[in-house]
């Protein structure tokens, strides 16, 4: 029910913003208009009313097809295919939409606009479709560019990126996880590397339904390990940072049959979390990123190391485990492992593992 619920609400914000874009996209189209005579006057919509419509139904089409292409898309190994996958959606999108249009006149009216099948038809034919096309391949374009950055930079990293949040050092107050498979060289050599990167394609794809669900946001992946950060209070709420690894644990166990067929294996992780501040900034000239620098994060990947010498799958430091009691109450599930001096500090810190 909680996966239900998780994938509603991330389909119902896709449409709502895939929405608001292609209303905006067709209120500039309005605005620039030269004149209502002009050929270069590519619709010639007379109020908002029909210009809302319009992008709403411009929205849910792309978007509706977009979603069923990036799908599809996932099994295209040919670049010239996914190009050819891309005009489809676009070239589709703007013959359902003036499909739709026709058949919505009692909804709203435009002049000039097809009263009749044959008027229709001939509309698909005239300059005033392949203008609207044109500007379908413009719009589309562009947001399959932007929502492949997003995915590449993370969830709301884009927007702080382009507004240039991070080009000077910023402190934040933030909780790290660092988690990766348990055993992997004796898997790689068994599996085959081929065999391996599908293994691990297929355990960070079962990882989704996790990080959404708990808010996280993937920082970094590196090999057959992946970095999951919060903003402090986001990862305490509900004991997200705890939570993320209980839930992608279950997940993998529901899967357990599909992974022993394919691979011969459960896989099993282990993860390490810490706390603390840190410095996020910009960083890169030829390649850019988002970029964490501090103790907070050397010291949540010096925890994960321990797993293995206490056979543990999850270790978390006192101090996180401290800020979690504060929100969430006495959390049992922990039990005192011991004080540890980490390679390559001073200081000693308590950790505590999580008792299954």
């Amino acid at each position: 029910m909680n996966n239900l619920k998780i994938s509603i609400s991330f389909v119902s914000t896709y449409f709502i913003t895939i929405v608001l874009i292609w209303i905006v996209a067709f209120f500039f189209l309005t605005v620039f208009q030269v004149d209502e005579t002009s050929t270069l006057s590519i619709t010639k919509m007379q109020n908002l009313k029909n210009t809302l419509w319009s992008g709403m139904i411009a929205g849910v089409i792309w978007g509706s097809i977009f979603r069923i292409a990036r799908y599809f898309r996932r099994f295209l190994y040919n670049y010239l295919l996914t190009v050819l996958l891309s005009i489809f959606v676009n070239i589709s999108s703007a013959y359902l939409l003036i499909y739709s249009m026709y058949h919505m006149g009692d909804v709203f009216s435009m002049e000039g606009f097809p009263e009749t099948f044959s008027q229709l038809l001939d509309l698909y034919n005239s300059q005033l479709f392949y203008a609207i096309l044109a500007y379908f391949f413009i719009v589309g374009a562009l947001i399959e560019i932007f929502h492949d950055i997003d995915r590449k930079f993370g969830k709301g990293v884009l927007i702080k990126f382009l507004l240039g949040r991070y080009y000077k050092p910023k402190e934040e107050e933030r909780i790290f996880m660092f988690m990766d498979l348990k055993s992997s060289t004796y898997y790689a050599e068994k599996l085959g590397h081929f065999k391996y990167s599908r293994l691990i394609q297929d355990c960070f794809k079962d990882l989704t339904y996790s990080v959404k669900k708990n808010q996280a946001q993937i920082y970094q992946y590196i090999g057959d390990e992946v970095v999951l950060t919060w903003k402090m209070k986001d990862g305490l709420v509900e004991k997200r940072c705890v939570q993320l690894f209980i839930d992608f644990t279950e997940t993998l166990e529901r899967k357990k049959a599909y992974y022993y067929s394919e691979y011969g294996m459960l896989p099993i992780f282990k993860a390490g979390v810490h706390s603390g501040k840190v410095m996020v900034a910009e960083i890169g000239e030829l390649k850019s990123e988002i970029a964490y620098h501090g103790d907070a994060i050397n010291t949540a990947a010096r925890i994960q190391g321990l797993c293995n010498t206490y056979d543990s799958r999850l270790l978390i430091s006192l101090d996180l485990l401290t800020e979690l009691k504060g929100y969430n109450g006495h959390m049992k599930q922990f039990k005192h492992l011991k004080q540890v001096v980490l390679k390559g500090k001073e200081i000693p810190i308590e950790i505590y593992t999580f008792n299954e």
